[in-house]
């Protein structure tokens, strides 16, 4: 094993280059090392296209998800079509003016939710369980939490964010202003329901302090302590295992599938959907009407019931 490898003196000048948000930096930071580490252990100084190559197949066989492995990937390519560009400017040996990844091919992302949405009959157990608990300051908070989503489709960090400010009455609707995913500013907004509305007014009523953000941890005396994505994620894990709704399948972003199948099942178009969830692409929304299409599809049973007719099972003939 390598004790020293020449990217380790290089891979921070990359890192000082960017120009992304501190949470994906630090991404970036772990992901370099890891492979930086890989390339150490066998042995690799100057990588060539084939270890990369086997370096995402080791991936592969580690069972990593798919789109850890495309992020990976992604960085990679990232770091050494830099490294093409800038190692004459940094005085980086020429072995990097060749970019080893240009051609590798990442791995593809089926375009399917990996969450489910939960059903109408579990939606309502999930409000109703979150409800029969709203009897103290940190349960009613809660039960608005679930409310807001499933109506709204917010993401957690958009709930974490809410700010009382960016509570608004607009051409005579209510309206949370949100700082959506991937933005700096509060530049988007959703409609309230009236249930939601009064949900609100009743927490900050019982909550009665100058805390400025709309959802509070209720655990100290101070007046800005902001609800954490992880304490959201916490409080309302417990809740789907207390439903007995928590799966693989069904975790708490299954709240923002579940507000985009209700809207659809319910009569909402396509274009209003991704209006409602945001999505930059229509193509992103229409990942659900699809589903929705597959799941209504009669195709196999009719087929299933053609091909069996003239069957005979047990001196039984399929009609």
């Amino acid at each position: 094993m390598l004790k020293n490898h020449p990217l380790e003196d290089i891979y921070p000048v990359y890192i000082e280059n960017l120009d992304l948000k501190p949470r994906t930096v630090y991404d970036y930071q772990l992901f370099l090392k890891r492979y930086i580490h890989y390339l150490k252990r066998y042995n690799i100084k100057y990588a060539k296209r084939k270890d990369l190559i086997k370096y995402k197949q080791v991936m592969i066989e580690e069972r990593l998800a798919v789109t850890t492995i495309r992020k990976q990937i992604t960085i990679i390519k990232g770091f050494y079509k830099w490294l093409r560009f800038s190692y004459k400017e940094y005085g980086f040996d020429e072995q990097y003016q060749i970019d080893i990844a240009e051609s590798v091919r990442n791995e593809n992302l089926n375009r399917a939710f990996r969450k489910d949405p939960l059903t109408l009959e579990e939606a309502q157990l999930l409000i109703q369980t979150a409800k029969d608990k709203a009897d103290t300051l940190i349960g009613l908070r809660n039960y608005c939490i679930v409310l807001l989503m499933i109506t709204t489709g917010l993401r957690i960090i958009e709930v974490s964010r809410a700010k009382r400010t960016d509570l608004k009455r607009w051409r005579g609707y209510d309206v949370l202003y949100i700082q959506g995913k991937g933005r700096l500013r509060t530049d988007d907004f959703v409609k309230l329901p009236k249930e939601v509305i009064r949900l609100l007014e009743e927490y900050f009523f019982l909550r009665n302090d100058r805390n400025p953000f709309v959802f509070s941890s209720n655990h100290t005396i101070l007046h800005n302590n902001q609800l954490s994505p992880d304490a959201i994620r916490y409080q309302l894990t417990k809740l789907l295992n207390d439903t007995g709704l928590k799966s693989k399948r069904i975790t708490i972003h299954s709240l923002r599938h579940t507000c985009a199948v209700l809207n659809l099942e319910t009569g909402g178009t396509i274009e209003q959907t991704r209006q409602l969830l945001r999505h930059q692409s229509i193509e992103t929304t229409m990942i659900y009407s699809h589903n929705l299409t597959k799941l209504h599809d009669e195709s196999s049973q009719r087929i299933s019931k053609n091909i069996l007719m003239g069957v005979k099972e047990d001196d039984q003939e399929y009609k």
